[in-house]
């Protein structure tokens, strides 16, 4: 069973403000991925900080199915080179939740180019990652 979710990044009190998912994706930028399983970062957080920390922290959004990324994930996603993003991208495919899997590191390369895009375009003071976990 695969897990969609869809990342914004912006900060905590824009997204309170968006009344739904529709709002959000017309307010900031987006980008989804599809996980096997449980939703599981991990890996990814273990990848990027060498931090065996929880990789996500509750948003603390009423009425919303939201958490976010601790915020040295996104900042050490943020500060990778492209080349990195493409190792990360292949450790990754490696480990939970993909081991096993068919999935194809060009994907996940693409997924996370497309995060730090947005992570980096995004000007907003206390900016997040908020995964906001479609039914």
């Amino acid at each position: 069973m695969m897990k969609k979710v869809d990342m914004f990044v912006c900060s905590l009190p824009a997204m309170r403000a968006c009344a739904s998912w529709t709002e959000a994706v017309d307010a900031f930028p987006v980008t989804g991925i599809s996980l096997p399983g449980e939703l599981d970062f991990a890996s990814l957080a273990l990848l990027l900080t060498g931090s065996a920390a929880p990789a996500l922290l509750p948003a603390n959004i009423a009425g919303r199915d939201l958490c976010m990324f601790r915020e040295d994930m996104a900042q050490a996603l943020g500060e990778l080179a492209a080349d990195e993003v493409n190792e990360l991208a292949v450790a990754w495919s490696a480990m939970a939740p993909w081991a096993g899997s068919a999935v194809n590191p060009f994907d996940l390369a693409g997924f996370l180019l497309e995060l730090q895009a947005n992570w980096q375009r995004c000007a907003t003071p206390g900016k997040a990652v908020l995964l906001w976990l479609e039914a």
